[in-house]
């Protein structure tokens, strides 16, 4: 059985949709998630979105290996539409999340209730700070639990450097978006994957790499004790997340789980 990458934008840093194909070939990725990234924030800027146009076109030409999830800001005045459009083509899931909002938003909520009513999956990246001019999204951890109750139908997948900081119980004595050194116990991170169902990780980019290595005896604890609840991700194409798992040792049954077992289970 092949692996299941679930954080792939299939133009970004450089690749192309037949770039991807051939990287995933080489290194044994049979299966996806290729992630859109819209919000109505930078696109009054001028500034770069990752369109669901792009995973449309990246679907329909290689559709056994994409999976399609789209991203739609929901303060625009078709966001019901386009939902129940992507959700009649065949799209899988919401991602990448990634907006200049709270998470505990009520736009942000009417993402959540939508993706809820149809079985799929919110993929969000969580910033830290709310500092003016600042490049933040989707703060914060501590909004998120009552969000975890509101939606129990809803299955959340984290991301970002605010969301793998958490990881450590010292994260608000750190003001770094990228925290090193020794994680200390009582993250809130830990705590919330434990007691929710409906949430998960992505160890994609280099907020999950570095959570799951500054401290590299916490980390393979850390996967082996939340096995069924951690996926395997890049969001870049490099191999080092892949590279890290195997140099865990890591129990095959575990390795399986976080590389495609959990994934396979919110997206069959």
């Amino acid at each position: 059985m092949g692996i299941t990458d679930v954080h792939c934008h299939v133009r970004w840093h450089g690749m192309d949709i037949d770039g991807w194909v051939e990287h995933f070939a080489s290194i044994g990725v049979d299966r996806a998630w290729a992630l859109a990234w819209e919000t109505w924030w930078r696109r009054t800027r001028g500034e770069y979105e990752l369109p669901t146009g792009d995973v449309e076109e990246a679907v329909e030409r290689y559709p056994d290996l994409f999976v399609p999830f789209c991203c739609i800001d929901p303060r625009e005045a078709d966001f019901d539409r386009r939902f129940d459009d992507y959700v009649e083509k065949g799209f899988r899931g919401f991602g990448e999340m990634k907006l200049r909002l709270r998470v505990d938003n009520d736009d942000c909520k009417r993402i959540y209730s939508r993706c809820g009513e149809v079985g799929w999956p919110v993929l969000f990246h969580m910033d830290r700070c709310l500092q003016p001019g600042g490049q933040w999204y989707l703060a914060n951890v501590e909004r998120l639990e009552p969000v975890l109750d509101e939606f129990p139908d809803t299955a959340f997948i984290g991301h970002g450097p605010g969301w793998w900081a958490e990881i450590s119980g010292d994260a608000d004595d750190r003001s770094e978006a990228y925290p090193d050194g020794p994680v200390t116990e009582g993250g809130r991170l830990p705590r919330l994957l434990r007691e929710y169902d409906n949430l998960y990780a992505d160890i994609s980019a280099g907020s999950g790499y570095r959570a799951l290595t500054r401290d590299p005896d916490f980390g393979r604890d850390f996967v082996l004790r939340f096995a069924d609840k951690l996926m395997y991700g890049t969001d870049n194409s490099d191999t080092k997340h892949l590279e890290l798992l195997r140099g865990m040792d890591l129990p095959d049954e575990v390795f399986s789980k976080v590389t495609r077992e959990n994934a396979a289970r919110l997206v069959p």
